[in-house]
């Protein structure tokens, strides 16, 4: 074979294998296209998938914010429901405290107005003319009042009348004052009028007030529990700034509740000095919620007086006893239980406490209350 042919078959297979080299180039640019494509699409398959993970995260941080709203509204609503319920039994004891009242109240009313009726009755048919408005009447009224004093036991029984007359008038009075002393004291419209004043004095006046009303209704016949008063002041003057009223009032219902149960026995009042942070060591019941503690801690240098009210009855209701300065707090048959909560308010206004105790001895209970003294 000469050189020639074999230069031609030579260049023929470079030929053709320059033609395969072209092919397979061809096939590794569309091979680079398609992964150039490829990693194209898997860039773009990131990029959506860090949005799409971009988007869970907001959504998972929302939902997060949603669940934490949620609860807080659950906390709010649960909060809510609570003090719905509190709310909704707080109306249940003020329609029965209502209802309490009214039927108290509705008792107290009925007694008095039914004695007075009855007395007006009786006293119209002793001297029909006496009520009667007409200057033609007066006549009849002189020669009513004529025969009148003449028949000496129907004068008797018609000065019973009008004392009677007179005291259920006055328990009328007092039943209503007491409502109204009631309703400014839950309105937060108890005025105190303080002035200086010796308080024996004030109790020497309100036991002899009360000896009083008793001598007049036993001279009449009509009944009243007999008592004896001992006064024990621990010196004299004992000075105060008080509401003269107010404390006369405090005093004639402690020691006319003293009298109610006391079946008789004698009643023992002292009036004492003492230290402010003295009065925590003589109160029985240290978690008595009736106390008003704070009173005995602030200002513990200074210096009270404490007024006793003893008595040797029958002591105080264990049923009434943790409740004994609250409205309607009764087991008597006569009373509205506002006396000693109105004494309580009082008390309390004036920066002292007042709080009670059965005795030790079993016999009777006692009655304190705190005054600041003057300086």
């Amino acid at each position: 074979m000469t050189a020639k042919e074999l230069l031609t078959i030579k260049t023929g297979e470079l030929l053709a294998k320059t033609d395969e080299l072209r092919e397979v180039n061809e096939s590794l640019h569309l091979l680079n296209n398609e992964i150039r494509k490829k990693s194209e699409e898997v860039r773009n398959t990131k990029k959506d998938l860090t949005e799409t993970e971009m988007k869970l995260l907001v959504a998972n941080d929302n939902l997060i914010e949603t669940n934490e709203k949620f609860s807080l509204t659950n906390k709010e609503l649960a909060k809510v429901n609570k003090d719905l319920v509190v709310a909704n039994e707080q109306i249940k004891q003020l329609v029965l405290k209502q209802k309490e009242f009214m039927d108290i109240t509705g008792h107290e009313l009925r007694t008095p107005v039914q004695a007075l009726s009855g007395n007006f009755e009786l006293i119209e048919i002793d001297i029909p003319s006496l009520l009667q408005n007409s200057l033609e009447v007066k006549d009849n009224l002189n020669k009513e009042f004529e025969s009148l004093i003449k028949d000496k036991p129907r004068l008797e029984q018609f000065a019973n009348r009008l004392i009677s007359i007179h005291r259920n008038s006055q328990r009328l009075e007092k039943l209503v004052n007491d409502v109204l002393e009631a309703s400014r004291i839950e309105s937060n419209r108890l005025d105190l009028h303080k002035e200086f004043f010796n308080l024996n004095e004030k109790i020497q006046n309100v036991i002899k007030d009360i000896r009083n009303k008793t001598n007049l209704s036993s001279h009449y016949g009509n009944s009243y529990t007999s008592f004896n008063i001992v006064f024990e002041p621990q010196e004299d003057p004992i000075m105060v700034s008080a509401d003269k009223i107010r404390i006369f009032e405090v005093l004639s219902n402690v020691i006319n509740n003293a009298i109610k149960f006391s079946n008789g026995e004698p009643i023992t009042i002292s009036a004492k000095n003492f230290q402010k942070n003295e009065i925590a060591a003589m109160i029985s019941n240290h978690n008595n919620k009736l106390v008003d503690s704070e009173n005995t801690r602030e200002n513990e240098d200074e210096k009270v007086v404490v007024v006793s009210v003893r008595d040797r009855g029958t002591g105080i209701d264990s049923d009434i006893l943790p409740r004994l300065f609250t409205k309607f707090a009764t087991k008597s048959d006569q009373g509205t239980g506002l006396g000693l909560y109105i004494a309580k308010s009082i008390i309390g206004a004036h920066g002292g406490i007042i709080w009670a105790e059965n005795n030790k001895d079993g016999k009777g209970a006692t009655f304190y209350f705190t005054l600041p003294l003057t300086k």
